[in-house]
């Protein structure tokens, strides 16, 4: 993997975030707020959970690993009102992230970049895993809330790699 390709999954995962955070703000807030019973209780929930953690692995590609306490502290729904402040907040993480992949060649991907997990512990990883995870891990919350949309009786968006991709090749 190289950082056209990185730039690439960015691009899908904000592509696929944004039809997601679309999705969420025709709801209306009790829909949005309220308790599925998953692990980030709510749409609304699971989509700043997905925020803090870009900002969480952001912070770490820049030498800073956030504990716990500061990194949650900031990205709960006591901390963050509603999905226009949101969409602000994770509007500055991607434009940090665009900026951070764009100044990266290739070789530092491949570099075992060290990191503290949020409990303080020690970890290392090449940055090309971490960068895949990010975008794992985007994927994954992102079906639990295009499933929860489902479950209101509501159509949600075709986030899909694959739809992207036919978009690339042949977009409206």
């Amino acid at each position: 993997m190289n950082t056209a390709d990185i730039k690439h999954l960015f691009d899908y995962t904000e592509w696929a975030n944004e039809l997601t955070m679309e999705a969420a703000a025709k709801l209306p807030d009790e829909c949005l707020r309220r308790d599925f019973g998953i692990s980030h209780k709510s749409i609304f929930g699971t989509l700043l959970h997905m925020a803090g953690a870009e900002w969480i692995w952001l912070e770490r590609w820049h030498g800073r690993s956030p504990a716990k306490a500061e990194a949650w502290s900031m990205w709960t729904t006591d901390s963050c009102a509603d999905l226009a402040e949101l969409k602000r907040r994770w509007a500055n993480v991607i434009g940090r992230r665009t900026q951070y992949v764009s100044e990266l060649d290739d070789s530092r991907l491949e570099n075992e970049l060290a990191f503290k997990l949020l409990s303080g512990d020690p970890s290392s990883m090449r940055l090309v895993d971490q960068m895949r995870h990010v975008a794992n891990h985007a994927t994954m919350h992102r079906g639990q809330v295009v499933g929860l949309i489902r479950q209101l009786g509501i159509d949600p968006p075709s986030t899909d790699l694959l739809f992207y991709l036919r978009r690339e090749i042949s977009p409206k």
